[in-house]
């Protein structure tokens, strides 16, 4: 039983930045393009705990919705990237 768990505690300090901030929430916040961000969600979600997402959608000023499963919450964060894709532009006015 020991072993299991240095094992589990090796994989979870792997997943944590030498910072001490989780790798994936680290990526969210380096990625410089709301695709970026999205792509990181969707490949990553599983790494996303309760805090992690609280920063994440600090980040974006969304409000997290009280009760709302992690699953309901990061498909929130989704819509909200996809929406904010559709009017972002990276042409200069």
């Amino acid at each position: 039983m020991e072993e299991f768990d240095n094992k589990q505690q090796n994989e979870n300090e792997n997943k944590t930045a030498p910072s001490g901030i989780p790798q994936v929430l680290e990526d969210f916040l380096d990625a410089d393009t709301v695709e970026e961000k999205r792509r990181i969600l969707e490949e990553r979600s599983s790494e996303i705990d309760e805090r992690t997402l609280l920063n994440i959608e600090l980040s974006l000023d969304i409000v997290a919705k009280n009760g709302a499963t992690i699953d309901d919450r990061i498909g929130y964060v989704m819509y909200y990237l996809r929406t904010r894709g559709r009017f972002e532009t990276t042409r200069l006015r």
